[in-house]
């Protein structure tokens, strides 16, 4: 299992500080329907939703990664996130739409040339709030769940830390990246076990940030769901 985290976290690119997380789009049918679900790719995503009335959801994410203990600079990675949100949800004969918003709090380590504190590669790290907008569409069927999602998030990077200045309070708008993916889930049991995946991007669209990040993202895994409609 170790080899197999270090090779998903390879596959996955740059070690930034700031990792995107995957996206979690339950896709609700009707009031009282419960989601958890845990997947890999960047690292491990946990994710959690339920449906508190036939149109309001809550959400909550945690995605973790650690490989701090290596010495090299080319597998050295961390991020740790933690957000929850709300959510409006219409489900209707053939396709699904949601909206969710919300607050989490990360941090996340790497090693890369920043420009504003040296040439060379250092170790940094940076601590920020994010916010987040996602809008998704999607449909539910019997045995297939599919959704895109466009979210949008706003990272307020309050503290960055390296090993040539120390702990500097970057003096910056908050950054905002565009992050849509693709999801899908394959549904078993009942519609009560799914197998799922999602592949997704992300770009900054404020201009360049003094921090490095993640542009791509990619996980699979398992998850149950509890209440759920079947669909035809």
């Amino acid at each position: 299992m170790k080899n197999l985290f270090f090779i998903l976290i390879v596959l996955t690119g740059c070690a930034p500080v700031y990792t995107p997380n995957l996206r979690n789009t339950p896709l609700f049918t009707k009031a009282g329907e419960f989601q958890a679900s845990a997947q890999l790719g960047n690292g491990i995503d946990a994710q959690a939703a339920v449906a508190v009335s036939n149109h309001i959801g809550l959400m909550s994410n945690f995605s973790y990664a650690d490989r701090s203990g290596v010495e090299d600079p080319d597998q050295y990675h961390y991020h740790k996130l933690f957000e929850g949100g709300v959510g409006y949800f219409e489900n209707y004969e053939k396709i699904c739409f949601e909206i969710f918003a919300g607050y989490g709090k990360g941090e996340g380590a790497g090693y890369d040339k920043f420009n504003f504190i040296s040439t060379e590669e250092v170790r940094a790290k940076g601590e920020f709030n994010r916010y987040f907008i996602q809008p998704a569409i999607g449909f539910n069927r019997k045995m297939f769940h599919a959704s895109f999602s466009s979210r949008i998030s706003f990272v307020d990077m309050y503290a960055f830390t390296n090993e040539v200045t120390g702990t500097t309070y970057p003096q910056t708008d908050l950054a905002v990246y565009f992050e849509p993916a693709v999801m899908g889930k394959l549904n078993m049991a009942d519609n009560h076990l799914f197998f799922t995946f999602q592949a997704g991007a992300s770009a900054v669209i404020t201009g360049e940030t003094p921090w490095d990040y993640r542009p791509f993202q990619w996980g699979m895994g398992m998850g149950f769901r509890l209440g759920g409609e079947v669909r035809e």
